[in-house]
């Protein structure tokens, strides 16, 4: 630990926790690129700055792996993984986190040195990105595809996708919106809270809401941090739940005392706000086959007072035959619509992918279709924006199953959210939300 003399004891401390913070950092960054692990398990435990440097270097490690080559110049020795990860770090709280670059210089330098890493290589790299921050090179490869996909630090398959898709311009937005820092939303708990009296209480302590103008009960947050140090969570009266979720569950529409069944339903988000619009009456089957998610759902449930979830470890495959008279389908997926969240799912995606899902998607659809009274209604929805996973898994239902037709998502919601053929669609870029895909089926009597 470094002293700063005529500082005292408080810059001690605070060189001391941010020496420590980066040293965590860093052993999370090697969890993350060697032992496989998932950035959103690191996340529990750690403190906000940990999980702001974590997330940081998954989301943009393509441009700072960049970077770093070019100021090593000539050194092509292969760099241990542990200053491989520092140097990263460093590169992007200089260059992204801006932070005061010579303070971040001195303590990295610091933190080689306790971890007996190499000091000349850690100094001389990060003092040169100082000293070229305001005029970084850009990826030259001789392939535009691939010089957006290094400087905006995606895969070169998916940017290839989103530019044929979409065009340069907007493929770029889309690209630039999965790089930012997530905005979260919250649903209020009307079983534990008073809309109203919550919103005032908040106001009071001045927690930042802003009400969404698509849904009742939900609100995006500048920072989730007061909610859940104040309680607000454990206590059941308000939830963290995206607007884009928000709309499937519109969407689906659940009636009081209907039998509804959400078949893949942990970690329980969509099921708990189905529950509570049914007013605790019915009965909703919640399925899904990860025991610990399905616990989650369970204590979720509990916290926000909600009886009418009856929960089974089960596989839709294999789970018990019934009638329900609705049922959600939100199938395993790519996760392209929530990149911002899930910094590390981009480079855990290949395009084969879509193959092996669609084929699991298929056989979902199906086993729902099952589970569903005549005359009852059928919503499938994904975390993708990926039409092999939305609009073709549709279409080819539809050719399969000549019982069902599609419902046009424009008799519940906002024109803004669906397509001209009736889906309901949103993009992260244009909607500032999470992208999806819902389509709502009925089957005939």
């Amino acid at each position: 630990m470094q002293r700063i003399h005529g500082m005292g004891k408080t810059r001690t401390k605070t060189i001391a926790k941010s020496s420590n913070d980066r040293r965590t950092a860093v052993e999370q960054l090697l969890r993350i690129t060697h032992d496989g692990a998932y950035r959103s398990l690191i996340d529990r435990g750690t403190g906000p700055r940990v999980v702001a440097l974590v997330s940081t270097v998954t989301r943009w490690r393509r441009y700072l792996s960049f970077l770093l080559h070019h100021f090593r110049r000539k050194n092509h020795q292969r760099l241990q993984p542990e200053l491989e990860q520092l140097l990263l770090l460093g590169i992007a709280e200089i260059i992204l986190l801006h932070a005061p670059p010579y303070a971040v210089v001195n303590e990295t330098v610091n933190l080689a040195r306790s971890m007996r890493l190499h000091t000349g290589l850690t100094n001389g790299v990060l003092r040169s990105v100082v000293r070229a921050r305001d005029r970084l090179p850009e990826p030259d490869t001789g392939n535009s595809i691939r010089d957006l996909s290094i400087r905006w630090s995606h895969p070169t398959w998916l940017t290839r996708r989103y530019v044929q898709r979409f065009g340069r311009d907007e493929a770029l937005r889309l690209l630039q919106c999965n790089n930012m820092p997530p905005t979260y939303s919250i649903r209020v708990c009307r079983t534990r809270a008073n809309v109203q009296e919550l919103l005032d209480e908040l106001n009071s302590k001045g927690v930042a809401l802003h009400a969404s103008p698509s849904l009742e009960d939900y609100f995006t947050v500048d920072s989730l941090g007061p909610l859940i140090r104040q309680g607000y969570m454990d206590r059941g009266q308000c939830a963290v739940h995206d607007e884009s979720a928000g709309l499937i569950v519109k969407l689906l529409n659940p009636k009081p005392g209907e039998t509804i069944l959400d078949a893949c339903a942990a970690p329980g988000g969509k099921a708990t706000a189905i529950a509570c619009r049914m007013r605790g009456t019915g009965k909703l089957n919640a399925w899904d086959i990860h025991a610990s998610r399905l616990q989650k759902l369970r204590d979720s449930a509990r916290v926000q007072g909600l009886e009418n979830i009856h929960t089974i470890e089960t596989s839709l495959l294999v789970g018990p035959d019934m009638q329900a008279d609705r049922v959600l389908l939100d199938v395993p997926c790519s996760g392209t619509g929530v990149l911002s969240k899930r910094a590390d799912l981009r480079w855990r995606r290949s395009e084969d992918d879509m193959v092996k899902l669609a084929e699991l998607q298929d056989q979902l659809l199906d086993a729902a279709a099952d589970r569903l009274r005549p005359g009852g209604l059928l919503v499938y929805s994904t975390c993708s924006i990926e039409p092999e996973e939305n609009e073709s898994r549709i279409s080819a239902f539809l050719e399969r199953r000549t019982n069902f037709t599609l419902e046009n998502a424009g008799e519940l919601l906002s024109p803004a959210f669906v397509n001209s053929t009736g889906y309901m669609v949103t993009l992260q870029h244009q909607h500032n939300m999470d992208g999806a895909f819902a389509a709502r089926l009925r089957r005939q009597a």
